[in-house]
């Protein structure tokens, strides 16, 4: 397939569709992630506006693909959904796909976007896919289950004008991962900035990578290992906890390579998704029941393109699964400061959270 990617940020799409397909457009306002998008597909035209994209750029495409921004539609944004600036931007993948007719549309977001802002972000996507005559299927997927030591939860939606993207999203119904049972035996990931009001605390992984501050300056989660050390992942592991190779993001500034990892889609889903569209299967309609009402959505659903919506129940993990962990690979990583664990651990005991026996006192350790 011919694939016009929008908010293609540091290319985890194309990256992830590459084995079998072509990107023929590339698209991103932020100067670092073009300046990553030019070093890692030179022959590949990169237009910066979404909004200025005319019909003719992307008129051979067979599928559009966007993570686009989320940051209306998250937990820790402003939670304004289509009403803010930014994740209303989506509007202008329907605005080019009504103009072109792609087979396909596929969208990334954080799994949020089923019940923030009252769920009305997805029943727009439903709708606008619906209006165009498009099929759909969404389906949440935790980076986790595909070899990645990151708790990564996230919304998948496809569209698709001559076929049923259920054969690509909901054939294989999965299976569950293990319970986040922390065991201090083993590395324990968390978020240093926080302690009041969430810590984010995984079982031999890091909670999800995130874009850090909005002057750039970035905050990975820390982890604590057995033998008592407290550090943070350097960026190209951090490269690689998303899927990419070391050193993909290099030819953007050091300082502003985390928010194009952070921001990126975790590029063994998309390819775990190139594989399923390549090789379509039933899915089983066993699994359906009537879509319920808002303001949260189910974990996974489909819809006919013609008023019928069903909940799948689907698991967020692949059959053929293999679970990330910090413990099975070999990763770089640098200290964490004395004066950010020393505020995690002041902020901890502040708070009434819960936190696992020995967990706060080990960190303490470090600190003597």
């Amino acid at each position: 397939m011919r694939i016009a990617s929008l908010f293609s940020g540091a290319g985890g799409f194309e990256l992830g569709f590459a084995r079998s397909h072509d990107t023929i457009v590339l698209n991103d306002i932020a100067s670092n992630a073009r300046d990553v998008l030019r070093h890692r597909f030179p022959e590949v035209a990169l237009i910066d506006d979404v909004r200025s994209i005319q019909a003719d750029a992307i008129d051979t495409a067979d599928m559009i693909v966007a993570g686009f921004p989320c940051q209306d539609v998250s937990i820790v944004g402003g939670q304004r959904g289509l009403a803010g600036t930014r994740s209303a931007l989506v509007e202008h993948v329907f605005r080019l796909a009504a103009a072109t007719r792609p087979s396909h549309i596929l969208l990334e977001n954080v799994q949020s976007i089923r019940f923030v802002h009252g769920g009305r972000v997805l029943l727009y996507l439903m709708h606008a896919a619906e209006q165009l005559g498009y099929s759909w299927a969404y389906r949440t997927l935790d980076s986790r289950a595909f070899g990645l030591p990151q708790r990564r939860r996230r919304f998948y939606f496809m569209a698709s004008r001559d076929f049923d993207p259920g054969e690509a999203l909901l054939s294989d119904a999965g299976n569950t991962l293990p319970a986040n049972s922390l065991d201090l035996s083993l590395p324990v990931g968390f978020y240093w900035t926080e302690g009041r009001s969430g810590h984010g605390l995984t079982a031999d992984a890091i909670p999800p990578l995130k874009t850090g501050s909005s002057i750039g300056i970035p905050s990975p989660p820390a982890v604590l290992f057995p033998d008592g050390g407290v550090k943070v992942p350097t960026i190209e592991t951090a490269e690689r906890f998303q899927g990419f190779p070391e050193g993909w993001t290099e030819a953007a500034p050091p300082r502003l390579r985390w928010g194009l990892v952070g921001n990126a889609v975790s590029v063994p889903v998309v390819r775990w998704i190139s594989d399923r569209m390549n090789s379509p299967a039933a899915w089983d309609r066993k699994l359906s029941s009537p879509m319920p009402d808002r303001p949260m959505w189910p974990l996974a659903a489909w819809g006919n393109g013609r008023g019928l919506r069903l909940a799948v129940n689907v698991q967020e993990a692949p059959n053929c699964f293999e679970l990330g962990r910090i413990s099975y690979g070999s990763y770089t990583w640098a200290d964490l400061s004395d004066r950010a664990l020393n505020g995690f651990v002041k902020r901890a005991r502040e708070s009434r959270l819960r936190y696992p026996e020995g967990f706060l006192e080990r960190l303490d350790t470090r600190l003597r």
